[in-house]
């Protein structure tokens, strides 16, 4: 009947030069997990006087100790933003990149 199209099974949108583009979910976690401890190092002091005035105030907790739980929350919202994960899964995936790398020579 006419000319016969040959139907190709790749992504044409893929750009084929591109090694690897993505973290397998397990990576993604463990980046989480490390920027959650990275966070948690960085913030030790005010975590800690927070935790020492909540020892020290059981009931009224919530408005004595107001100000050291803006300051703990205000350390780990800056620590733990979606830029420093990205940042975190950048340098994995470029570590991951590299191994492949080093493999494949």
């Amino acid at each position: 009947m006419g000319k016969t199209v040959q139907v190709s099974k790749e992504n044409p949108l893929a750009d084929r030069t591109s090694e690897l583009h993505a973290l397998t979910r397990g990576e993604e976690e463990a980046c989480y997990k490390d920027l959650k401890a990275k966070a948690l190092e960085y913030c030790k002091l005010p975590i800690k006087d927070f935790v020492e005035c909540s020892k020290e105030h059981n009931v009224t907790v919530m408005w004595t100790c107001r100000s050291k739980l803006k300051e703990m929350n205000s350390c780990l919202n800056t620590r733990t933003t979606r830029e420093e994960l990205d940042k975190l899964k950048l340098a994995k995936l470029e570590a991951k990149r590299a191994a492949l790398r080093q493999q494949s020579s």
